[in-house]
């Protein structure tokens, strides 16, 4: 969902500073890198171990960022460009589509019910609570385990290397939508295909894939 279907990114990574802010801890955006596409649990986590929060409380820090990024989702995050249309490219090929997230059911909600795109989805799953989070494949497992489709025969689209990892672990074809700013790493030639926007989501681009 996060960086593929919206533009939360940044709201995010604001959202992240501004929490530990309060606790005297700056987080550059060279810093902010090394959580992206993790779970708040594990966001939480990883700074925990790196820095002193000063006697503050991870489920405490955990349950304001969910509550402000909930907030966020539901009055300012906007759609990425081309969001709709292709869903209803894979839809109007008679495909399932599935909502595969890091992000939980409440924030999931949240932007599906701003943009109008609760009927869109097949089904969609959180891997919040009780998965593991990306790079870990288990999301990813589980959503073709509902869709009772080998996942050898399923793609996914994601914007964080994390993703890109666990889908591929998962044994699906990836496109790799990476953040403008990341663009030219070359981790992300982990995907079978690497766009720059999804309107590169058309019939070319998608025989080639099936093709692979």
């Amino acid at each position: 969902m996060d960086g593929v279907l919206i533009d939360s990114e940044n709201y995010w990574q604001e959202t992240e500073r501004a929490i530990f802010r309060e606790l005297g801890i700056e987080l550059t955006d060279e810093l902010l890198v090394q959580t992206r596409g993790l779970r708040t649990e594990e966001m939480v986590a990883h700074w925990s171990n790196r820095f002193n929060l000063n006697g503050a409380k991870p489920e405490i820090l955990m349950q304001r960022h969910d509550e402000l990024m909930e907030e966020t989702m539901k009055r300012e995050v906007p759609l990425m460009d081309g969001a709709k249309e292709t869903i209803r490219f894979f839809l109007d090929k008679g495909l399932p589509v599935a909502l595969a997230s890091c992000s939980s059911e409440a924030h999931i909600d949240a932007a599906m019910e701003r943009h109008g795109l609760k009927g869109f989805f097949t089904l969609k799953v959180s891997a919040a609570e009780k998965m593991q989070g990306k790079p870990h494949p288990e999301v990813y497992l589980h959503t073709a385990a509902l869709l009772e489709t080998d996942p050898v025969c399923c793609l996914a689209i994601e914007d964080s290397f994390y993703g890109v990892i666990a889908a591929k672990a998962a044994r699906m074809k990836v496109v790799a939508l990476p953040d403008p700013a990341e663009y030219n790493q070359e981790r992300f030639g982990a995907a079978d295909l690497k766009i720059s926007s999804l309107y590169e989501i058309n019939d070319q681009s998608f025989q080639m894939l099936e093709a692979l």
